[in-house]
């Protein structure tokens, strides 16, 4: 059967796997979502409005004010401060990084305290103001450059982050980590809310045809809103486990500094080559040498980053780099057991009937070639049986864990293991 090459696989992953833009290899799928902490709020929730009323009291205005943040009143600052005043230190970033509405406040924030710090007539309280202030604005410094750095990732293209993470390793802290993972917990707990919002005809209660259209179109703008906000979810936990994967491949090859500067050598050895042709078969002996690992694979990387974003270098060393690149991560793929990227192959594929036929194929033996991108394989059937009872036995044993590694980590997703339990029972109805 024909197996699209797979993309790089030789370093670990998390949750979802970093296909190159020539392999056709994997499914897409939806993300695990993060287990919601109950006890965890957010703090900045802006408060129900309080009943519009001719007699309300000036006391009821003011709770207002205090409890609402777009008011950006003392009143609500200072109730903000008492949440910071009796919550660890460790619990900010969770706080700030949940908040969509803390880069408006943060400023003002910080002013007020300053004023209460100043009057403070209680030494030991201007103390704990003031620390509160000191520590706070560092917490909240780190947040917004966590924040600025997402939203640059989000803005590049996918292959443009092994280049990134090589170049700006420092930058991608565990706390980086950490702040996203905040970020996912508030979009799960804004999605649940958003749950029990939906309107319904009242019982009993004859419903014109205006109404009807009315609730129907109420019920597909809300389940457009759902799959954005699924889209968005899993877009996150995507990045944020492709990034880890490419953290983690980059920490394994630099420990050792030899290791770098073979894959310096090994790289300016390529650039030396005079045709494209030159270089694939360079490559090809450095693969079948040993020599293609992922430091090399990074070091390509970093170099492609460097000159795709430079306006000064020339659109035909761009493509010689890109064409490098890309070059190594397919053949890198390539090392791949054959079972592994025939199960790859056989998930990409939506018609269960395909996918069956493609069992077929993949279960005929034959010669095993390759012809362009296409790599002709086949595989027995109890083995590739034991493959997917190896990744699935591998789920079910990290689930409610923060990460996974190995190769069978690019396999575990929901969608993509409900997909494998379908390919496990054609295997065992048909070809057993």
């Amino acid at each position: 059967m024909a197996a699209p090459t797979a993309a790089l696989a030789t370093v670990t992953t998390r949750t979802w796997t970093c296909s190159s833009s020539r392999s056709a290899v994997g499914a897409a799928a939806r993300v695990t979502t993060p287990r919601v902490r109950p006890t965890r709020a957010s703090f900045l929730r802006t408060a129900a409005a309080a009943k519009a009323s001719d007699d309300a009291s000036t006391e009821s205005t003011s709770t207002d004010k205090a409890s609402d943040p777009s008011s950006k009143s003392p009143e609500m600052y200072d109730n903000l401060a008492k949440i910071f005043l009796n919550r660890k230190e460790e619990d900010w970033l969770g706080l700030l990084a949940s908040s969509e509405q803390w880069p408006q406040l943060k400023d003002g924030f910080f002013a007020r305290l300053k004023v209460r710090a100043a009057e403070e007539e209680d030494p030991e309280e201007m103390l704990r103001v003031s620390r509160v202030l000191r520590l706070l604005q560092g917490t909240s410094d780190r947040v917004m450059q966590h924040a600025a750095l997402l939203e640059e990732v989000q803005s590049k293209d996918e292959d443009m982050w092994e280049g990134m993470v090589t170049s700006r390793r420092a930058e991608f802290t565990t706390e980086f980590f950490q702040f996203i993972r905040f970020k996912l917990e508030a979009l799960v707990r804004a999605d649940a809310a958003k749950g029990g919002t939906s309107s319904s005809p009242r019982g009993g209660k004859t419903v014109t045809a205006d109404e009807r259209a009315a609730l129907k179109g109420e019920r597909e703008d809300a389940g457009k809103d759902e799959r954005d906000a699924d889209k968005r979810r899993d877009d996150l936990a995507r990045l944020a486990s492709v990034l880890l994967t490419i953290c983690e491949a980059f920490d394994e090859a630099t420990k050792d500094q030899q290791t770098l500067e073979d894959a310096a050598d090994n790289f300016k050895e390529l650039l030396e080559v005079e045709t494209l042709e030159e270089m694939n078969t360079k490559i090809d002996e450095m693969q079948a040498q040993g020599k293609l690992d992922p430091a090399l694979v990074l070091t390509a990387a970093k170099a492609y980053m460097s000159v795709k974003e430079s306006p000064y270098v020339e659109e035909e060393v761009k493509d010689v780099m890109a064409h490098l690149y890309f070059k190594m991560k397919e053949t890198m793929g390539r090392q791949q057991p054959k079972e592994v990227r025939i199960l790859k192959y056989l998930l990409s594929i939506e018609d269960p009937q395909e996918i069956r036929k493609g069992l077929e194929e993949a279960f005929t033996p034959g010669p095993e070639l390759t012809v362009g991108d296409e790599d002709y394989l086949f595989c027995e059937a109890p083995v590739l049986l034991q493959t997917i009872e190896t990744v699935l036995k591998a789920y079910d044993a990290q689930k409610g864990k923060a990460n996974i590694t190995g190769q069978a980590a690019e396999l575990m997703q929901p969608e993509v293991i409900e997909k494998m339990k379908t390919v496990k029972f054609q295997i065992e109805a048909h070809f057993m």
